[in-house]
């Protein structure tokens, strides 16, 4: 009734492909001890048993009975909600991380900031000392400049006082006077030069120091703005985050409340289950047994042209979580396909039940002294009635998907002595 999580699936397919294996390794030893039968009789009963395999893997993941649909698409919306939260989690750490680093890499920036704003002030007053300097020097060689021309042209003040010397020693002291003032002018003037080329570098420096700041300041402003983008981004995966919470308790405390019904509704259907399992052995008692030589393939298919979509068997409940018996097969029966007697038997009971939604009970009789009953669920339609007897083939009812079904299908189920066991290997699948 219940179908299962992936990894549930994922191990009765691998038990599946290795009963495939098995079938392989087995079938040829079988043909050795054989002896009477054909190369083509052998071949046909190993691509039956194949077959049979491959259906069973093959549809193993298409369970179809479950759970109410209610509680679907509430464990649905929690799940959702969970991963939806998760997500929102994430994006809130990663938010936050990015703020951080921006507010790390903004508090770098404004120190790096206040160093080149540094630099520009040192600069602009290094500029200035220079300007003062060369300044400086240009008013020293414009008054020794005016001094010259004043006191008239060196070059003629030394041959005049060439001309004028009274002796030899006159001469030479008028001459080096007259050296030193013009050697004079030339210094002044190549320390005016050399305060001009310093001038021109500071001017430089103030220009690069100008720009830096420029460029740290468009950088800063850039920063301040990502900081704050992502401080409104991280307070709405803040407030996403607290809203999801609140989703997903909501989720949570819809599903565990329908999930509870749910389990009313189990709890009842095994209370009905209980006292037919008592009708069916009260039966049991009053009936005459037949005998058969084997009760493999000993009952006709359900249904026509059909295969398993989920077999029987212990797996995990993908919402209950527990560890159940998927008590029968479920069989691929498109809707109103006709499900029929897999045997002589009598209809004992039909009733609804929302969990199976329409079922019937065929008693099959006592068998090798066991008893056998077949039951048919999620029916659309009846064709037969209770008391009545059917005769192998006869038509019951017809496949729907009445109850906890996701699709019209037939879960088919066999009881021997009132509980339930494979159908697969009585009905030769």
């Amino acid at each position: 009734m219940r179908s299962f999580p992936r990894a549930a699936r994922r191990r009765a397919l691998a038990g599946g492909l290795a009963a495939l294996v098995i079938v392989g390794l087995t079938v040829p030893l079988a043909d050795a001890e054989d002896h009477g039968s054909t190369h083509a009789q052998k071949k046909h009963a190993l691509e039956q048993k194949q077959k049979h395999v491959h259906q069973r893997t093959k549809h193993a993941a298409a369970d179809l009975d479950d759970s109410s649909a209610e509680l679907r698409k509430a464990d649905a919306a929690l799940a959702s909600a969970r991963t939806r939260l998760s997500h929102a989690r994430a994006h809130l750490a990663t938010t936050n991380s990015r703020l951080s680093t921006a507010r790390a890499a903004d508090a770098a920036l404004r120190r790096q900031l206040a160093e080149k704003k540094a630099e520009l002030a040192q600069a602009k007053a290094d500029l200035a000392d220079g300007q003062s300097d060369v300044d400086h020097q240009r008013d020293t060689l414009r008054d020794q400049a005016l001094e010259s021309f004043g006191e008239g042209d060196p070059e003629l003040q030394q041959l005049s006082a060439l001309m004028g010397a009274g002796s030899l020693e006159d001469l030479t002291r008028q001459k080096a006077y007259g050296d030193a003032v013009s050697g004079t002018q030339d210094n002044a003037l190549q320390r005016l030069e050399a305060a001009q080329a310093v001038l021109v570098v500071r001017k430089q420096q103030v220009q690069d120091a100008t720009d830096a700041v420029a460029s740290k300041e468009a950088e800063a402003a850039q920063k301040v703005a990502e900081v704050k983008a992502l401080r409104h981004e991280a307070i709405l995966a803040r407030n996403a985050v607290l809203e999801l919470v609140g989703t997903r308790r909501s989720a949570a405390a819809t599903a565990a409340r329908v999930k509870k019904r749910d389990e009313r509704e189990l709890a009842r259907l095994r209370r009905r289950e209980a006292q037919i399992r008592k009708q069916i052995l009260a039966l049991a008692a009053k009936a005459a047994n037949r005998h058969v030589s084997s009760t493999g393939g000993m009952f006709a298919p359900p249904v026509s042209n059909t295969y398993i979509t989920s077999p029987y068997g212990w797996r995990e409940h993908p919402i209950y979580h527990y560890w159940g018996l998927h008590d029968g097969d479920d069989l691929h029966a498109p809707c109103g396909t006709p499900e029929r007697a897999i045997d002589t038997g009598k209809v004992i009971s039909t009733y609804y039940s929302s969990v199976w939604g329409n079922r019937l009970y065929l008693d099959l009789g006592k068998i090798n002294g066991h008893s056998y009953t077949a039951i048919y669920n999620h029916i659309s339609r009846y064709r037969a009635h209770v008391g009545q007897v059917v005769g192998r083939g006869d038509t019951l009812a017809y496949a729907g998907t009445t109850g906890w079904s996701t699709a019209c299908h037939l879960h088919f189920t066999i009881l021997k002595d009132g509980t339930a066991v494979d159908p697969a290997p009585l009905i030769g699948f």
